[in-house]
């Protein structure tokens, strides 16, 4: 299996409807950041990202995040996406949707009020031949 961690710049998204707000943070050197947001607030964390190359027809693709992680909702290109628990990770097929187009949007959002202080920040794509 090949790992691609999403690290580097992110959009925290804060508050709801007409009182939301955006700001840059580098994951996840400024994790701390999002969880106090969190605490207070509606988050949510969007990011762009590209299709990897050499996928081939069996290639499966899976976006990682914690199993801890309070997650409402992710989706990729507006569709929500639908995961299943592989041990200390929450893992959601990508493998159709990525071959669509070569860039993607990325949008993670948490149950308002999340406890993330204690939680790794971990957001990574997962692929493997089958």
């Amino acid at each position: 299996m090949h790992v691609i961690r999403l690290h580097g710049p992110w959009t925290l998204e804060t508050g709801a409807g007409e009182t939301r707000e955006s700001r840059r943070v580098h994951l996840p050197r400024e994790w701390s950041v999002v969880a106090e947001a969190a605490t207070i607030s509606a988050v949510a964390l969007v990011r762009r990202f590209h299709r990897p190359t050499g996928l081939e027809e069996g290639t499966r693709v899976g976006l990682a995040v914690p199993a801890g992680w309070p997650v409402h909702e992710i989706r990729v290109n507006g569709v929500q996406l639908v995961d299943c628990l592989v041990g200390e990770k929450r893992v959601f097929d990508l493998s159709e949707i990525i071959r669509l187009r070569e860039a993607h949007d990325l949008r993670v959002e948490f149950v308002r009020g999340a406890e993330l202080k204690t939680q790794a920040y971990l957001v990574s794509m997962e692929i493997a031949e089958e």
